[in-house]
């Protein structure tokens, strides 16, 4: 009978040490919102993405940029003395909207750019604050296996103890051994699962493999601050994705007014010079009559306009392909515009049910599975139950205990799956 006090009271220290999560605080933590910050400064994908929109700049600028003129230099040598040389200078004009349809696709362009940003942004907040649950989970179950493998290390300490004695049966023994070994196999499991996802949220963040990272908090969903409405509102002004598909739009139509302005006439100005040195092979007289090779130099100078005629090639291909890309971009924004609608109905959706679990784990599994252990425990200690009934129990309680973890972390991710289908902060 003392043998079955002890295991009993250890059993109780099971059930205590199992909802005990308490983490050592290190003295160099970070929150999750530090770390979205980190991330949003650090993560080398995004800086990919901000390096491209700083080259779209460089593009709007030189968009904006006039065409070079052109300076033609020739000459010419008889195998007489005779030689000439010419300097011509040509202008582009770039007419009939030209720099005006480039400068607008250039800036719709950016405005891709910007968008995109923006976009890996939404993304990157979401998959940082989705790996940071995931290692809070991690993190709390390996909790609760390292306090009940602590305890049973210690009941099965006792309970050889006991069997020494002749107090215990030896089947205990080897009841309690198995249980210490199946935590301790968990354990490893579980502690190399907090290091994998650790590694991802660094790689996330833009730290180095070897980072020191420790990140505070528990894992608890955040109340939402908005409805199902006022979600659904914001998405459809601020997802940065659905900007990027406006921009599309727009700039598939300014392509459109490109590709006309092409399709019209252009003009460009010649002016140039020529120098001739020419002569015969016989001689003159000059004014007194004396002799003179008949041989001077001549200067001209001239001008003139080359005029580009849109007869035959008005750009009319171009313009219908970029016409049907517009209307492609159009129907691209409208089906955008339906797949944030749904992923918002579909977040809140998703909200409200794990909300509703928490409820019943919270209220109807965790309590009734301890009351249960309890019951098992008292029938063990008065001699109608075994060792074997009690640890059954204790793993029902864990399985339960591991699945409030996993609907603590649909919860949190219900959070942030809102964030991510709203496209900016939910709380």
């Amino acid at each position: 009978m003392r043998a079955r006090h002890a295991v009993l009271v250890i059993v109780t220290g099971v059930v205590v040490v199992g909802v005990r999560l308490v983490f050592a605080q290190p003295a160099m933590e970070i929150t999750v919102d530090e770390l979205v910050a980190r991330a949003l400064a650090d993560n080398p994908d995004l800086k990919a993405v901000r390096a491209d929109a700083d080259a779209a700049v460089g593009r709007v600028r030189q968009a904006g940029l006039r065409p070079n003129p052109m300076l033609d230099l020739g000459g010419q040598k008889a195998l007489s003395p005779d030689n000439n040389l010419t300097v011509g200078l040509s202008l582009p004009l770039d007419l009939n909207g030209r720099k005006e349809g480039r400068v607008a696709v250039a800036e719709r362009e950016l405005d891709i750019k910007r968008a995109q940003v923006a976009e890996v942004e939404r993304r990157l907040r979401a998959d940082v604050r989705t790996k940071a649950g995931e290692l809070l989970a991690a993190r709390r179950n390996l909790a609760v296996t390292d306090d009940l493998l602590t305890v049973n290390r210690d009941a099965l300490g006792l309970v050889q103890s006991r069997v020494g004695q002749g107090a215990s049966r030896s089947v205990d023994e080897g009841l309690q051994l198995v249980e210490v070994n199946r935590l301790e196999a968990s354990r490893q499991m579980l502690a190399s699962r907090v290091e994998i996802v650790t590694l991802q949220l660094r790689a996330l963040a833009g730290m180095t493999p070897d980072a020191p990272l420790v990140l505070r908090g528990e894992l608890h969903p955040r109340p939402l601050a908005t409805d199902r409405v006022e979600a659904a509102r914001r998405a459809l002004a601020d997802r940065p994705d659905l900007a990027v598909s406006r921009a599309d739009v727009a700039a598939a139509r300014a392509r459109i007014q490109k590709e006309q302005a092409d399709g019209r006439w252009d003009a460009t100005v010649n002016v140039g010079y020529q120098r001739q040195d020419f002569g015969f092979g016989l001689n003159g007289l000059t004014a007194s009559g004396a002799p003179r090779p008949i041989q001077d130099v001549f200067h001209y100078f001239g001008g003139g306009v080359s005029i580009v005629l849109p007869v035959r090639n008005r750009n009319e291909g171009n313009v219908a392909a970029a016409t049907a890309e517009a209307r492609a971009a159009e129907r691209r924004q409208e089906f955008m515009t339906l797949m944030i609608r749904q992923e918002v109905e579909a977040a809140f959706t998703q909200y409200e049910a794990t909300q509703r679990a928490l409820g019943v784990f919270e209220h109807g599994v965790r309590d009734v599975a301890a009351r249960n252990l309890d019951v098992v425990r008292q029938a063990y200690g008065l001699g109608r139950g075994t060792l074997l009934d009690v640890i059954a129990e204790q793993r029902r309680y864990i399985e339960i205990e591991n699945g409030y973890t996993d609907v603590l972390k649909q919860a949190y991710d219900a959070v942030v799956e809102v964030e991510r289908a709203v496209g900016t902060p939910a709380q």
